[in-house]
């Protein structure tokens, strides 16, 4: 009697010590990546000013040294939600303002940098240390053309996320933890195509 073809287990995406930093992919054709649609962003002269605002007030090691207040309220202005209370050092970085949502009394250290095509939610009394990433998009190396997409970082209230770490997209950190190393969505699990309102031109939406 023949043994039984073993069954081809596909890779894990999610890192571990054992599998190490690396994974197979999908042969890439960036020729034929299609461009992201982003619900709920605006209009690229709203991008250009919130651009040079962010490179001004909230990038800068100079002029970001402004009162958090004003830098609260010029967040505001741009059409994200702002609780009383932010604390915001020099040399943050915030993509999408009007995708943004932050709680009372939140702390911002320096060179924390939001990178948010999808939306962001941060709790009450939350300290984000310096250096952290907070990424909500990424591609889907399972496609050869690199799909874009997206999915929302929520972090609990009262929730302290240590220094350089990075949440990736879909995380959601709980309320009431510190947070000591990276974070993904669904315990190491690989990207979707799907996502929560943001995909490549022509996909799932």
């Amino acid at each position: 009697m023949r043994d039984a073809m073993p069954v081809p287990v596909p890779p894990q995406p999610g890192p571990s010590p054992r599998q190490g930093p690396f994974r197979p992919i999908a042969t890439q054709d960036l020729s034929r990546f299609p461009r992201p649609v982003i619900a709920g962003n605006r209009r690229f002269g709203w991008r250009a000013a919130w651009y040079l605002v962010n490179a001004l007030f909230f990038q800068s090691s100079l002029f970001a040294l402004i009162p958090s207040r004003a830098k609260a309220a010029i967040l505001r202005g741009f059409g994200a939600k702002v609780g009383p209370g932010l604390v915001c050092k020099p040399r943050v970085t915030i993509k999408y303002p009007w995708l943004l949502e932050i709680g009372a009394h939140v702390w911002l250290g320096e060179r924390v940098w939001i990178d948010n095509p999808g939306p962001v939610r941060i709790g009450a009394h939350v300290c984000i240390s310096q250096g952290v990433r907070i990424v909500t998009g990424s591609h889907d190396w399972a496609r050869g053309d690199f799909r874009f997409f997206a999915r929302p970082i929520e972090i609990g209230d009262s929730a302290w996320v240590t220094a350089h770490r990075v949440l990736r997209p879909g995380a959601i950190v709980p309320p009431r933890v510190v947070v000591l190393g990276d974070v993904s969505a669904g315990d190491g699990r690989g990207p979707r195509a799907a996502s929560d309102g943001v995909s490549s031109e022509g996909g799932v939406r």
